[in-house]
């Protein structure tokens, strides 16, 4: 009885055996699901010239300059690093389906588009959301794709929003305030004021030097005519140039409260800060070393 027994269980187990075999000789035959392709055969650290459009909005055209990024078009300014790489990293989005396009791309959004781009040359439509899930239609030669909704927003792409926010260029390396009421300038390596206010040390002084130096405005956009309250002059040298000439920037004060808008009067842009921060910019006395 034992030997029928462990006939019977060698003959199983030689069943299973041929059975794994065979399982595995024809998983292999199978064809690999494809990894997930990017959306642009291009890296964005390639990118060096990006033009976006809008219906009824100013087409745009941002390039790079070396490792900074310059808005062209409509009008000449700095562009902020971290919305343009918003863009840029749209090269490598996932593709979540890929077809041919139909002739009719009016489903999609894409005939006609919410926003047209062109990165590097190649064209991308930018069509509307999937009906059922969070995908948005792009359109990309003859070849619909579909990528994450959140990867770009038609509406956010206005020029305001890809403006750079900071209100000196990091190459401007200033050497005198004079504002309403006070002035400050370096002489001898030694950041001054006058009128010095009372129990003011030289390291609150290089503080506020430093509040200009670094300010970022929480927005910025086109300045429309606003009357201005009153001036101040920023004299400076470009970085890196310590023996070159001195230049001056004349600021706008356009209001105090309930923010402080400033506007350049070199590139015509308003700067908006919170009115804390116009303190911290406009006086000594109230500025805060927290």
């Amino acid at each position: 009885m034992s030997l029928t027994r462990r006939g019977w269980l060698n003959a199983a187990l030689a069943v299973m055996a041929v059975a794994l075999v065979m399982i595995l000789e024809h998983s292999d035959k199978r064809p690999h699901r494809a990894a997930p392709r990017r959306l642009l055969a291009i890296h964005a650290g390639q990118i060096t010239r990006i033009t976006l459009a809008r219906a009824h909005h100013r087409s745009m055209l941002i390039v790079r300059r070396g490792s900074h990024w310059v808005l062209k078009r409509p009008f000449a300014a700095r562009a902020d690093r971290f919305r343009v790489e918003s863009l840029t990293d749209l090269v490598r989005a996932h593709v979540h389906d890929r077809f041919p396009a139909p002739a009719a791309l009016g489903a999609f959004g894409l005939a006609p588009a919410q926003a047209r781009l062109s990165v590097n040359g190649t064209r991308v439509l930018v069509g509307r959301r999937q009906p059922f899930g969070n995908l948005r239609y792009l359109l990309i030669g003859h070849m619909v794709a579909l990528v994450a909704a959140d990867t770009i927003h038609p509406r956010r792409l206005t020029v305001d929003s890809f403006l750079s926010t900071r209100l000196f260029g990091k190459r401007v390396r200033p050497i005198a305030f004079a504002l309403p009421g006070l002035t400050v300038a370096r002489q001898h390596g030694i950041w001054r004021a006058r009128p010095l206010p009372q129990h003011t040390s030289n390291d609150r002084i290089t503080t506020f030097v430093d509040e200009w130096r670094y300010a970022r405005a929480l927005s910025v956009d086109r300045y429309h005519g606003e009357p201005v309250q009153a001036h101040i002059l920023i004299r400076y040298r470009v970085r890196g140039n310590h023996k070159g000439p001195v230049r001056s920037l004349t600021l706008g004060i356009l209001e105090r409260r309930p923010e402080l808008a400033l506007v350049r009067d070199d590139n015509g842009l308003v700067y908006h800060f919170p009115a804390e921060t116009g303190e911290r910019l406009l006086s000594l006395m109230r500025a805060r070393t927290s």
